[in-house]
Parts: structure tokens; C-alpha cells; sequence
């Protein structure tokens, strides 16, 4: 039943995140209010006795763990794998008791979903910094057991600063495809018009992770609109065996509101239940 619970509140969680600039904190990245349930996303986090990585460790707890948001410690950011974030002043359960102290943001999840006894995580590996303006960061999904041991795990890479300022994931169910049980999808987005919306798709076939084709829309008011739509088997217009994908650009006149030309174009990946191969 608590762990019934537990989803129901995990799968309700939007989670929003800025992305970390030169002159601003990252630990926005994650919704830290009080009382805001989170979990663990590094393989092995530390749980301090003060917001420092000389405090003393008071306990330690594995990827997929359960933690209560308490207080955001700005005082004391600490950068590792180039993310610089604050300290978290937290609290769980753990043998019957309460423990109370303090983990780095950055080994938090970003979000998580539980799944018929399989719990998924995602967050960040690290930030790069390519250039003054423009910087990557490489994201990591992992799918747990009930015993927080990890069953599969992929990684790739987004484009950060102003073009990941929110994240946001949701399971989609089967969709239609073969040899899938559920389907995660990931997206992180800009703040601004004319920033993408970049959506990461993943099947779960009970023991592995499968990528699957993704997709990205853009607008900016009054100029242009690109839109993706992925067509999976079971959706209106699907076809079994094939994910599809439409694409549409529409530019607007000097109004803003009058679209003067659309083009709409599709493309067809054949799925072979391990993978989808573009036609």
C-alpha cells in the first residue's frame, strides 16, 4: 500500500528545472520546496551531518531512495562534474526511525515514476561547457529494482542553458509496440519563444531500455510554429510495426495570425521490438 502511495504522488510530479548559467546557482534544476518528496538519482548518495563534503556521514542511501525536501542551503554551494549546486537539509525514514541531515542537489533525481515494482530515474551526469553560450548536458535514465539495484540504464545529451529550463516525464503505456510494456518519455524545454521542446522517448520491455525516435517542436508567436507528432501502432492513424512522424512548419504573416505557407512532412521507422529503423 506505501508503495502504491508512493507512485501515485511520484507520477504526479512535474518537476520544473532552470539550467545552470555562469552567474546563477543550478539547484533551481530541482523542485526543492518544503515538504517536497524527492529520491536519490546517484548510484550512492552521502547524508551529512553538516551542508559540507567534510561533514560527517550519517548514513548513506541508493539510487531510487526516498528523501523529504526540508531547507534549500545556499550558503555553501559546492560544483562537481560541472554542476555547481546547493546543499539540501532533508529527512527520511530508515529502519523504523527518522534520519535527519544534508545531500548535494546535484546527486538527486529529477524526477521519478514507479512502475509495477520498477522504479526509473533521471538526472544529470554532468554540464560541459562548449563555449560562452552554448553548453551540454548529459542525461542519464536508470531503471530500478525493488532492492534499488540497477536493471538497464542510457545516457545522451541535451543542449543546456537557455534551451533546458524546464523537464518534465510521463509513462505512456505500450502505445501498440511489440515486446513493450511501458513507454518514458522525457522532455526538457526553453523559457522562451523560439526554443525547442526536445521529447526523449525510451521503451521498457521488463529488462531493457529501448530508444525510440523522439521528436521536438518550436514556436515563436507570431512568426513560425514546427510541431512533431509521433504516431504509435494503437494511436488514430497507426500502423502496427511502425512508429511514424509528422512534421509540420507553418509561418505566419505580418499579423501574426494568418498562416501564409504550411509544409507537412513524415517520416517511418519499422520496429523490429528491439529497435526502430528509420525507412
Amino acid at each position: 500500500m506505501k508503495r502504491i502511495l508512493l507512485a501515485s504522488l511520484l507520477l504526479a510530479v512535474m518537476t520544473p528545472v532552470i539550467a545552470q548559467t555562469a552567474d546563477r546557482l543550478e539547484y533551481p534544476l530541482w523542485t526543492l520546496e518544503k515538504g517536497t518528496l524527492l529520491s536519490v538519482y546517484a548510484d550512492k548518495a552521502y547524508i551529512r551531518s553538516t551542508p559540507s563534503v567534510n561533514g560527517t556521514i550519517v548514513d548513506s542511501l541508493l539510487a531510487g531512495s526516498p528523501l523529504v525536501a526540508d531547507e534549500v542551503i545556499t550558503t555553501a554551494p559546492l560544483t562537481m562534474k560541472g554542476l555547481t549546486t546547493a546543499w539540501l537539509k532533508t529527512h527520511y525514514s530508515a529502519g523504523g526511525k527518522e534520519i535527519k541531515g544534508y545531500i548535494w542537489v546535484g546527486l538527486l533525481a529529477l524526477n521519478t515514476v514507479i512502475k509495477d515494482d520498477v522504479t526509473f530515474v533521471y538526472g544529470l551526469e554532468k554540464r560541459t561547457v562548449l563555449s560562452a553560450t552554448e553548453e551540454m548536458l548529459t542525461v542519464r535514465i536508470k531503471a530500478l529494482d525493488q532492492a534499488h539495484r540497477i536493471l538497464d540504464m542510457k545516457e545522451w545529451t541535451v543542449n543546456g542553458g537557455e534551451n533546458a529550463r524546464s523537464t518534465q516525464s510521463k509513462l505512456l503505456g505500450e502505445m501498440g509496440l511489440e515486446n513493450v510494456k511501458e513507454i518514458f518519455r522525457i522532455n526538457f524545454s526553453g523559457d522562451a519563444c523560439g526554443l525547442p521542446t526536445d521529447y526523449y522517448y525510451f521503451g521498457w520491455n521488463g529488462s531493457k531500455l529501448l530508444p525510440l525516435p523522439g521528436k521536438s517542436n518550436t514556436f515563436d508567436a507570431g512568426a513560425f510554429a514546427y510541431t512533431e507528432t509521433l504516431i504509435f501502432p494503437k494511436e488514430v492513424g497507426g500502423q502496427p510495426g511502425k512508429i511514424m512522424k509528422l512534421m509540420v512548419t507553418e509561418q505566419y504573416g505580418e499579423d501574426g495570425e494568418t498562416i501564409e505557407s504550411k509544409k507537412v512532412e513524415k517520416e517511418t521507422y519499422t520496429w523490429d521490438g528491439t529497435k526502430a529503423t528509420k525507412q
